[in-house]
C-alpha cells in the first residue's frame, strides 16, 4: 500500500501535537476523492486488472492462515468506496464472504457491490436482502441471512465474524487466525441479564425453553457449531420467534443464546463471573453515554465516529475491530488506521514481526468456554 503524503502516520499514532495540528489545518481544505460507484462497475469489467490496481493479497500468506479459513457477513447500504476498502483489508482467497446490500440501497450501489463480488470466487451478495432498519428484526434476518448463505456455501471455514460497512480491523488476518486458534470454540458474544435491560423484553412473554433472556451487542465472533446451531436448531427457531417481539432483537438473540448454558452450544462461557464483567475483544467502540468525553472525532446517534485524536487509543486496543469510522470525516483518520494494517501485514509476512497471543490464552471466555 502506498504511503500517505499529506500527513505522518506514525507521528500521529505517537500523539505528535505537531503532526496533529498539521493534520486539523490540512483537512479544512484537504478534500479526499472517492472512487464512485459507476467508477467500480467500469474498473471490475476487467477483474484482473481491478485486483492488481486495489491491490488485493491473492495468495495465502502464512500455511496456518490457509488451513483456517474465516466467514464474514458484511452489512451495508451505502458508501461502496468504504465498504471495498474494508473488503480489500480483510479479504484472502481461503476465507468466505457474505455482503448482504440493503433492499433500500441505491441501484447504483447495488450493481457497484454485485460487480466487486462478480471478480471473487468467495466473495457473494446474499441471496435474501432486507429493507434494514435499526431497532428492528430487519437487522437480525439480514446476519442470519449471511449466515445461511454462508454455511451452505462453503464447509469448512472455522469462525463467523459480522461486520458493517463503517468498521476496520486492527487485527489482521494472520492474528486473527492465530487469536481464533487460541479461542480453541470459544466465543466472543458479550452477554448482560442485569435488571436495567428488563424493559427490552418485559412485553415478549415468557421466553421458550426456559431460557434467559441476555442483553448485548449484535456484533460477534462465533465457530461454525453456534452459527448452525442458529439456523438449524428447533430451539433457536424457537428463540427466534420469541425474540420478534423484543425491543432491539437483534442485541438479543445471539446473546440469549451464547449465555444460557444449559443449551450445551460448543464455545459458550460456562465459568462463575457473571457475563457483563467478562472481558470481550470483539470491537472496541466508544459510548456518549458515560464516554463521549473520551470521542475526539464527532457522536452521531451516541457513538464515537473516530477522528484523529483518537488514533493514539486506537493503537494501543486489544479488540479485533474498530467501530466506527466515516470515511469522509477527518479521512487521515481511516488512512492511518488502513496504512498500519498493512503495514503490519506486510513485516508479519516478511517475517520481522510476530504477534503474541498471550492476552487472549488468559481469557475468562477462553479459559471457561464449553469444548
Amino acid at each position: 500500500m502506498k504511503p500517505l503524503y499529506h500527513v505522518n502516520c506514525r507521528k500521529l499514532f505517537d500523539g505528535d501535537s505537531i503532526e496533529m495540528n498539521k493534520a486539523y489545518k490540512l483537512l479544512e481544505t484537504f478534500k479526499p476523492k472517492p472512487i464512485t460507484d459507476t467508477e467500480y462497475i467500469k474498473m471490475t469489467k476487467s477483474c484482473d486488472s481491478f485486483l492488481e490496481k486495489r491491490g488485493y493479497i491473492m495468495r495465502s500468506l502464512d500455511s496456518v492462515e490457509e488451513t483456517f479459513p474465516l466467514a464474514f457477513s458484511m452489512l451495508m447500504y451505502k458508501d461502496v468506496y468504504q465498504v471495498e476498502r474494508l473488503l480489500r483489508a480483510i479479504y484472502r482467497p481461503q476465507n468466505i464472504y457474505c455482503i448482504h446490500v440493503d433492499r433500500k440501497a441505491a441501484r447504483d450501489v447495488k450493481d457497484a457491490m454485485t460487480s466487486i463480488a462478480s471478480c471473487f470466487k468467495n466473495v457473494f451478495i446474499a441471496s435474501q436482502l432486507y429493507d434494514v432498519k435499526w431497532g428492528t428484526l430487519s437487522v437480525l434476518d439480514a446476519d442470519l441471512s449471511c449466515m445461511r448463505d454462508l454455511l451452505h456455501k462453503h464447509k469448512s471455514w472455522k469462525y463467523f465474524i459480522n461486520l458493517t460497512g463503517q468498521e476496520f480491523p486492527l487485527r489482521t488476518n494472520y492474528e486473527l487466525v492465530k487469536i481464533l486458534l487460541t479461542y480453541d470454540g470459544a466465543n466472543d458474544i458479550k452477554g448482560s441479564n442485569e435488571s436495567k435491560w428488563i424493559h427490552r423484553w418485559k412485553h415478549a412473554g415468557t421466553p421458550p425453553h426456559n431460557i434467559r433472556p441476555f442483553k448485548g451487542d449484535v456484533h460477534i465472533v462465533a465457530n461454525r457449531d453456534f452459527v448452525d446451531f442458529l439456523i438449524n436448531n428447533q430451539v433457536a427457531q424457537d428463540l427466534y420467534t420469541w425474540t420478534k417481539n423484543t425491543t432491539i432483537p437483534d442485541e438479543i438473540f445471539f446473546n440469549t443464546i451464547n449465555h444460557n448454558t444449559q443449551l450445551g452450544v460448543r464455545g459458550q462461557y460456562i465459568g462463575s463471573i457473571t457475563p457483563h464483567e467478562i472481558r470481550y475483544f470483539s470491537r472496541i467502540k466508544i459510548w456518549s453515554d458515560g464516554h463521549g468525553a473520551d470521542c475526539h472525532g464527532k457522536v452521531v446517534r451516541d457513538i464515537c465516529i473516530f477522528g484523529i485524536g483518537d488514533l493514539p487509543l486506537l493503537k494501543t486496543k486489544e479488540e479485533f475491530i474498530f467501530n466506527k469510522f466515516h470515511w469522509d470525516f477527518q479521512s487521515f483518520t481511516l488512512d492511518c488506521i488502513e496504512e498500519l494494517y498493512f503495514n503490519t501485514t506486510r513485516d508479519e509476512y516478511l517475517g520481522i514481526k510476530d504477534f503474541n497471543t498471550s492476552l487472549y490464552e488468559k481469557a475468562d471466555i477462553v479459559k471457561h468456554r464449553r469444548k
